[in-house]
This record gives structure tokens, sequence and C-alpha cells, in this order.
């Protein structure tokens, strides 16, 4: 994520003219490395994000509003403590870098005006945000602290004095040609050359140094010992062409587009070696948007994994239990063989001599003599009593294995229609219905000291089909429901992929009839939103709501139904708005 220099400084300017002046009203820390400033100036409301953490560190004024822990961290008290009251002063930059000093004054104790500044470094894992006292220029406090087992370069510890991060680059509006080839000299010759300015000159990232060697008219990933003094004098008039326009606060706020119009990146100008597209609101509000999507993704993507481990775990131990049943069922088919040995060793109890460890007798059913073991402990009778012993619990054994067996694969598939529908959420919201779903069944514990959420109601999307008739699909199985028995009326049409786990879908009918194309559509959707997601041909059941049933004590999102027909589509994903 090139969160670089340049895109400090356009954040900077903005911030510079939003916020200087505003007051400090609140302090929070939602998460273990984000701070959240509320600022209140006359006639608005904005919150300003600090975050150190090692992928998402940034700074920019945010719209997510955060569920705070129940009582604040240590360095949350500290900042409340000097901050809170405080109106903000000034918001600076050192040359280039990725560090951020917003200067605040506040009154202390005593009534005097003392100032404190709240310094945001945003470098990756070495990323911090530390309060100093401007007048004695000693730490307050930082989100990190660390000592010399941490960094021979500092410390950073409450009472030390503030140690800013060494500037080991060269700022690009304080040199020249000369000094500009003299450095780009000095690197070693088989880097790529945006490699080679990344490393030489402040407040690049990877993709604006390309996009400099871009606009020099010269390959992109070409190597240093392939270029002269033209191209490297070419070079420092793109790159100085680029701080100028900064240092005039000329930027140009840029996104770079994902998959699934989804943002990817972003950058202070124009990038012209990739796709992107100028954002008119601003840089803060591309880090925002960019950050947000990022954030969630990975959110998604954690308890995504945390819920498909959680299924893993139950799915072990269900087939420890099958294989179990398995067992028990098959040595039911031998307890016949137990009962027939006690039934001729009771024929034969005359016969039998006491002591004996096995005897030969004629089978009365066959005519064939069967060989029987014996216990020479136990008389004739208690022989023959212990194999009908062995034969009742056998048999009642296999039953009690049946009976198992049947609830054992149905909670398979209920662990099958999970999974689906971990796979069909797209937002952590989606997933945390399915783990709520997971908690209630008793396949997911609370952490110790996790809060509790109140019970979430299904979201099930509604969409409108071509013919403008009304469509509810469900995602999960709580949806499900919600859409079959909550939303469905008893003469809507009710469609599921057959004998596949996926969505509820309802065409809300209103008494009328449904054409062939808008139940295709419908159809399609189910397809979509169903184990067959990527299936050419998918078979999907139809029948009308009122022929749709949910036995007593089933678990969500199992139904019964009958009268249905089947059409045959091609899964299809929802138009985009």
């Amino acid at each position: 994520m090139p969160f670089d220099g340049l895109v400090m400084a356009a954040v900077r300017r903005e911030l510079e003219s939003e916020l200087v002046g505003s007051r400090i009203q609140r302090v929070h820390q939602p998460e273990r490395l984000t701070l959240l400033l509320q600022l209140r100036a006359p006639g608005r409301s904005q919150y300003l994000l600090l975050s150190a953490h090692p992928q998402h560190a940034r700074v920019h004024l945010a719209r997510e509003r955060f569920e705070n822990p129940p009582s604040p961290p240590l360095f949350c008290s500290v900042c409340r403590k000097h901050l809170e009251g405080g109106r903000v002063e000034a918001v600076t930059q050192p040359g280039l870098e990725r560090i951020l000093q917003i200067v605040v004054a506040v009154r202390d104790e005593l009534g005097e005006v003392r100032q404190k500044i709240l310094v945001a470094e945003v470098m990756g894992r070495h990323s911090n945000i530390i309060l100093v006292d401007r007048a004695t220029g000693n730490i307050l406090d930082a989100i990190k602290r660390y000592g010399h087992a941490v960094s021979r370069f500092r410390e950073v510890l409450p009472g030390l004095p503030y140690v800013a991060p060494p500037r080991e680059k060269a700022d690009p509006l304080d040199i020249t040609v000369e000094r500009c080839t003299e450095l780009l000299g000095r690197m070693p010759i088989d880097l790529p050359l945006w490699k080679v300015l990344q490393q030489c000159f402040e407040g690049l990232s990877p993709l604006m140094a390309r996009e400099i060697v871009y606009r020099a008219g010269i390959e992109t990933d070409l190597a240093l010992e392939f270029c002269g003094e033209r191209e490297l004098v070419q070079i420092w008039k793109v790159l100085r062409g680029f701080f100028e326009k900064a240092d005039r606060g000329q930027f140009e706020p840029s996104l770079i587009p994902g998959k699934d119009a989804a943002p990817a990146d972003f950058a202070a100008f124009r990038v012209g070696h990739r796709e992107s597209v100028l954002e008119p609101a601003g840089m803060n509000a591309v880090v925002d948007r960019v950050f947000r999507c990022r954030v969630q993704d990975e959110r998604a993507a954690a308890l995504r994994n945390g819920l498909l481990s959680a299924i893993g775990h139950a799915r072990k131990r269900l087939e420890r239990r099958l294989e179990a049943c398995h067992r028990a069922a098959a040595d039911g088919e031998k307890a016949e063989e137990f009962k027939l040995r006690g039934e001729i060793l009771t024929a034969n109890l005359y016969r039998l001599q006491r002591n004996a460890d096995r005897v030969v007798l004629q089978n009365f059913y066959t005519g064939k003599p069967v060989e029987i073991y014996l216990d020479p402990r136990l008389t004739p009778a208690h022989n023959a009593q212990a194999y009908f012993k062995r034969y009742n619990k056998l048999r009642k054994g296999a039953e009690r294995a049946r009976a198992e067996l049947a609830k054992l694969q149905a909670e398979a598939a209920y662990l099958e229609a999970l999974e689906t529908a971990i796979a069909l959420a797209e937002t952590p919201a989606d997933l945390d219905e399915v783990r709520e779903e997971l908690a209630a069944a008793g396949y997911l514990r609370d952490k110790p000291g996790a809060k509790r959420t109140g019970k979430l109601e299904p979201r099930p999307l509604e969409l409108k089909a071509s013919d403008g008739s009304t469509v509810y699909i469900g995602r999960n199985n709580r949806q499900n429901d919600m859409v079959t028995f909550r939303l469905g009326q008893p003469d809507d049409i009710w469609l599921h992929a057959r004998d596949l786990p996926g969505a509820h879908v309802i065409i809300r009918t209103g008494g009328r009839s449904v054409s062939v194309e808008t139940l295709e559509e419908a159809a399609s959707w189910a397809a979509y939103f169903s184990k067959a997601r990527h299936g050419k041909k998918v078979p999907v059941d139809y029948t009308y709501r009122k022929h749709v049933q949910k036995p007593k004590g089933s678990r969500p999102g199992f139904v019964t139904y009958t009268n249905e027909k089947t059409v045959l589509v091609e899964p299809r994903p929802i138009p985009t708005p």
C-alpha cells in the first residue's frame, strides 16, 4: 500500500485546512494500534484516525465509526489527559517523511496553556504514535513502547527525549541535477531504475518511483546500468516537477481500481502506467476508502478462516462418531451368529463337558459342523447365556448406531450448508450472522473477556427481476428461514438448487403468474448462491411457498417440499447497481 511521503503531504495539506482551530472533544483507542480523535469545529464534527498497524499504518479523516473497548487502554488514558479540550494549532510534516505532527494547545491543571505534539510515524512495521511534550521534548507515552533491545538507534519510552527516525534519503527539492546524477551513479548498477529512485529520495513509494520512470519515457524496469546521462537528466526533471507540484499543493488524488470495482491502490498524483481515476473528494477520502475496503477484506478473510476452522474441527469429531456408528452397525450384522451359537449350545447342553474350551456341534439349520469356543471357567449353560448376551448387546448397539447414524448424517449436511454459507458471504456482517449461528449450535465458544453482541437480524438480499418483480435471496440458514417463512407468502414462488446446500429464493407474485424469463432469472440466482456456483448447468427446484414445510425441531435452513418442478439453468451473479 503506497502511503508514501507524497500521500502524507497531500493528507497533511487537507488536514491543515480542515483541523487547525478545531477542538479535540474526545480521544478513543478502538483497537490496540489505532487512535481516533473526535474534533469539533463550528458547524461540524470530524474524526481523525491514526494507525500504527504494521500493514495498515495511516493517518486520515475517517467516516467509519468504531466500537470502543469497555475500558480505555493506558495510552488512550494518557492522550485523554493531555489532549482532550485542546485546540489544534498546526499540522506539520518534516520534509517528505512519512511523519505527521499535530500540535495541540491545551490548558494544564493550573490553567496555563501547554503545547503537546501527537506524532504519527507511518513506516510499516516500525510505525508508531507518540505523544510528546513540546516544551521539554520528552515523550509522554507511545502506542508502542520499546528500548534498545528493539532499536539501537532510539528508545521510545515515557520520560525520554523524543528522537525522530533518521532521515537517510535526499530531499528532491534541495538537490541539483549534478547531485542527482551523482547519487544515482553510486547505486548498484544492476538495480532497476525505479528502485534506485526509491532508495535515494524520500517521499517515493514503488508505485510513484515507477511513475517517474514512466513519465521520463524510459522502460519502467530498465536497470541503472543501461541509463546514460540523458536518461538521468530526464529523470531529474520529472522528479523535480513532481515535488514542485507537491510543494505548491497541486495534488491529484487518484484511485487505482481492482477487481470487482473495489479500489486496489491510491496515489497523490495520477498514475499513467496503470489505470487510475481522479478522486475529487480529496486525498483523505481516497485513503479512507481504500483502507476501509482493505481492512474489511482482511477482517472477512480472518473471520472466514476462523469459521471454517471451527467447522473443520466439528467435521473431524463427526467423522470419528460416524466411524464408530459404522463399526457398531457392522458388528450388528454378526449378532445372528452369536444367537445361533447360543441356540446350538442350549440344544446340546447334555452333550457338553465341563472345563472344555471348544466344541464341534452340528448346525441344525444347515446340517454342517460348527466349532464353538467356550470359556472353561463357565458351565455349559452359562456359556450359552454368554452368547445370548453378546447377541443382545450387538443387536441393541446396532439399533442405536442406525438411529444415531441418521442424526449424524443430518449434522454432516448441516455443516456442509454452513460451509456453503461461509463461501457465499461477501461482507463481515454476513459472516457475523453465520458466526452467531455456529455459536448457537455449540460449534463456537466465546473467547474469555469477549463482549457479547445482541442477536443479529438476518439481512437477506432484496432484488428486482427484469420485469420488476421483487426477489428475496437468503445466503445462510437464518436468512433462508426468514426468506421462506417470514417474507414468503403462500402463493409466492420458492426456489432452491436441487440436492445442494444453498440459498432459498422467493419470487413475490402478489397472486399473479410469473413469466418464464423471471422464473429462469431467479433460478439462475438460486444456482449462483449455491454450492454449484461454478457449475455449467444446475438443476433448480421450484414450487409454491405453501408446499414448503419446516419439520418440527429441525435445524435452521432445513425444509421439505412437494409438488416441485425442475429447471436447468446456468448460475448467474446478481447485477451490479
